[in-house]
């Protein structure tokens, strides 16, 4: 059976609502495309701005590498030569104070003593003489007490040679200036 729509009012609206939804689906359609496509733009943009970013800290990263191991290198340089002019200036005091030892000896050494030995190790000096008389050795001794190179200065043996005269030994240790 057959049934005749008599009002064309019903139709056309029918085909409004039709209308009316389909432009809606559209419309979100659209909207929704647009939105998930500008988010697709937004992250590709930040993507090569964060790979803007990495490659740029990286290179940073590079230069700050190099400029590290520049830097290590001068200061190894800056400690070695520090080391050098240090070890330099402790040679030269102990030059200077063997050279001022060596004045003062040569003008508190009696005329009769000869050194025959000198030495020095871990424990101070020793000074090793022969001559004569016992009163010229134990004069060289008052002498190097006094010195202020030296300190604790004793004569720690005096013995009688055959050949004649008298062989001294006569041991110090070096003043500190720590």
């Amino acid at each position: 059976m057959y049934q005749v729509n008599l009002l064309p009012w019903r139709v056309r609206q029918q085909r409004r609502r039709y209308v009316f939804w389909l432009r809606l689906f559209c419309t979100q359609l659209f909207v929704a495309t647009s939105i998930l496509t500008s988010i697709f733009f937004l992250l590709g943009h930040q993507q090569v701005q964060q790979r803007k970013v990495v490659q740029t800290l990286t290179q940073q990263y590079s230069d700050l590498t190099v400029r590290l191991r520049e830097v290590q290198q001068s200061m190894s340089e800056l400690a070695r030569v520090t080391a050098a002019e240090t070890q330099r200036r402790q040679n030269l005091a102990h030059n200077r104070r063997y050279l001022s030892l060596l004045q003062q000896l040569s003008l508190a050494l009696p005329d009769t003593l000869w050194l025959t030995r000198f030495e020095e190790n871990a424990k101070g000096i020793l000074l090793q003489g022969v001559g004569a008389p016992y009163a010229a050795i134990i004069t060289f001794e008052q002498q190097m007490a006094l010195s202020p190179l030296l300190h604790h200065s004793q004569l720690a043996e005096v013995m009688a040679r055959e050949e004649g005269g008298l062989t001294f030994i006569l041991k110090a240790r070096w003043v500190t200036n720590e």
